[in-house]
């Protein structure tokens, strides 16, 4: 099969950005090209007070520009993710390369994280795992470390199911700067959910087996995750470490995506600057209206400030795991950067 072109996809990506009316600048001087480091874990105990979790722990990875810091982007993963789905490399050279710290590297403060029930953070009993639980974790997190880091904006980054709770939390926190949807939208027609990988205890997965997840914990079938990728702008390797540090979901979260799906009640209620991002090739954007996207975008979230929207053609679901993420991530910190200026 003939090789990708990757100047083709920096191309193509630039222009899907120039279509729906993000200007892409290049980075002020005082931020542009830094070096960045992994600056260790972060584990908090924040409240929560609902549906039976009084309190969790919220495990986190952060990585830091050597330089002069623009703000603070706390980045939540989707369902079977954790923190690692932004914290990505290919050894290989194809390209893909960690969201995270690209966003270091442009001056950012990154905190990616892992939701409760996923890597290192709390796994209370499945029932309890619910989408109220995620969003009051994650809206005490964000406190936390507005207190941790006074004076800095906090630009939320969500990913999938991640973006729904990271809506969740921009709806209703007073310390949230702007909001980054990636992987996930608002039509007018349902989605098709084809293909879709089972979901499976995790108890018995060959992955996650080992790490003793609590009873009715759920992940993907093994090999099924290609379904996130549009394979031909996607690594083998990068599919295969997807599938090595994959995490789990429970019963009582999934209902959530689906309830904001077409309820927007989240959506709704958000007054910050959003930026949504879209694979060409995610199957919940296909088959829909390329001219609805972006008006549809705008009316579920009329009260923001602001609504920008990017089509990231030759990705899938994955944005952060393909070839072309770096432009992808290029293009939401420079939003970012405008958002909380």
């Amino acid at each position: 099969m003939k090789k990708p072109d990757f100047r083709r996809w920096r191309a193509a990506a630039l222009v899907g950005v120039a279509l729906t009316g993000v200007v892409v600048t290049g980075p002020s001087a005082a931020y542009a090209g830094q070096p960045a480091r992994h600056s260790g874990d972060l584990d908090l105990r924040v409240a929560v007070g609902v549906d039976g979790v009084d309190s969790v722990r919220i495990h986190a990875e952060r990585y830091a520009p050597v330089g002069k810091v623009r703000g603070v982007q706390v980045m939540v993963p989707g369902s079977t993710y954790d923190h690692h789905y932004f914290d990505y490399f290919d050894p290989g050279g194809g390209g893909v390369v960690s969201q995270a710290r690209q966003a270091a590297r442009e001056g950012w403060l990154v905190i990616a994280l892992d939701r409760v029930g996923t890597g290192k953070s709390s796994k209370p009993p499945a029932a309890s795992v619910t989408t109220a639980v995620q969003v009051a974790s994650v809206d005490h997190f964000v406190d936390r470390i507005d207190a941790m880091y006074r004076g800095l904006p906090i630009a939320l980054v969500g990913h999938s199911y991640g973006s729904v709770v990271a809506e969740g939390v921009a709806a209703r926190s007073d310390k949230v700067d702007a909001l980054v949807v990636t992987g996930f939208l608002y039509r007018r027609t349902a989605p098709s959910f084809d293909g879709f990988p089972e979901l499976v205890p995790a108890a018995t997965d060959p992955v996650l087996g080992k790490e003793r997840f609590p009873a009715d914990y759920l992940t993907t079938s093994p090999g099924s995750r290609k379904f996130f990728y549009h394979l031909p702008n996607a690594s083998p390797a990068t599919v295969a470490a997807d599938e090595r540090t994959k995490s789990a979901t429970t019963a009582a979260e999934i209902p959530g995506f689906t309830e904001e799906f077409v309820g927007r009640a989240f959506a709704r209620a958000v007054r910050v600057p959003v930026l949504v991002v879209v694979g060409e090739e995610d199957y919940l954007y296909r088959g829909n209206d390329p001219a609805a996207f972006e008006p549809d975008q705008r009316s579920a979230f009329a009260a923001a400030a602001d609504v920008r929207v990017v089509l990231v053609p030759g990705a899938g679901h994955g944005l952060a795991l393909h070839r072309n993420a770096p432009f992808t991530t290029m293009v939401i910190n420079r939003w970012a950067s405008s958002a909380v200026a």
